[in-house]
């Protein structure tokens, strides 16, 4: 049996909604679409995860929590305020802009749509290159708090890292000799 979306599809009556993370179709602050396609079966499954999650939390909200608070794992430290666009590629997207806005203003999302409707030429725009983050190199205590992180999820601890170290210098010395 054919559903009435394939229908229209077929009869050319009616597009199928593409979802795109960044569409802005719902007030996810963390917007996030899964999508599985086979060619197959000619079908693609497309799930808007944010809004589903959302309806999770409010079946089980001892196990969702919402930190206001950001971890820079490159810089080892919590971050409290949203961080100015800095990209030297492309202006902020709408939907991002409205959601930083909101942050920020503690003002409902649908309210910074409303107040920002038409105002679009305010959004940040991209940084000259060479002004951006991408530009800047990591300092050295950023590299080492980086692989520290990386480190300490994949369960190696400092200790185990110059054990391993030693190890891999002691063989290389020994194959010279």
């Amino acid at each position: 049996m054919v559903s009435r979306l394939e229908d229209a599809v077929l009869d050319r009556q009616a597009e199928p909604v593409q979802w795109l993370v960044g569409d802005d179709k719902c007030d996810c602050a963390f917007q996030r679409i899964g999508e599985w396609g086979n060619p197959y079966l000619a079908s693609t499954l497309q799930i808007r995860m944010c809004c589903i999650w959302k309806e999770l939390s409010k079946m089980f909200p001892q196990f969702v929590q919402e930190v206001p608070v950001y971890w820079d794992s490159n810089q080892r430290k919590p971050v409290t305020t949203p961080r100015e666009w800095d990209s030297e590629d492309m202006d902020m997207p709408l939907y991002l802009w409205y959601r930083q806005v909101a942050r920020m203003s503690g003002q409902p999302l649908a309210q910074v749509r409303k107040n920002l409707q038409g105002q679009q030429s305010r959004r940040p725009r991209k940084v000259p290159k060479g002004t951006g983050r991408e530009s800047r190199l990591p300092d050295e205590p950023e590299i080492r708090a980086a692989l520290l992180s990386r480190m300490e999820r994949t369960g190696w601890s400092p200790q185990d890292w110059l054990a391993a170290c030693d190890k891999r210098d002691t063989e290389e010395a020994r194959k010279k000799t």
